[in-house]
């Protein structure tokens, strides 16, 4: 019989909360260093995540809808 472990990567750049459907857009809720966390939108031309403009709120992020599986180009 095998075990496996499962292990929830900790530290800066792990997905808190996301994607969520919002606005038009995708966005998440990303851990920084210092603790806290950033809001990013998908980028649909470049395929990536970028910063949010400041418009965004986390409790906007935080109470959307879950968005449908999205793939991007840098895997997450």
């Amino acid at each position: 019989m095998k075990s496996q472990l499962m292990r929830v990567e900790t530290g800066p750049g792990r997905v808190i909360i996301g994607p969520r459907k919002l606005r038009g857009c995708y966005a998440r809720i990303v851990s920084v260093k210092d603790g806290s966390g950033r809001i990013e939108i998908y980028h649909h031309r470049s395929g990536t995540w970028i910063p949010a403009q400041e418009s965004i709120t986390f409790t906007e992020v935080w109470s959307a809808p879950p968005a449908p599986a999205l793939m991007t180009a840098d895997g997450s």
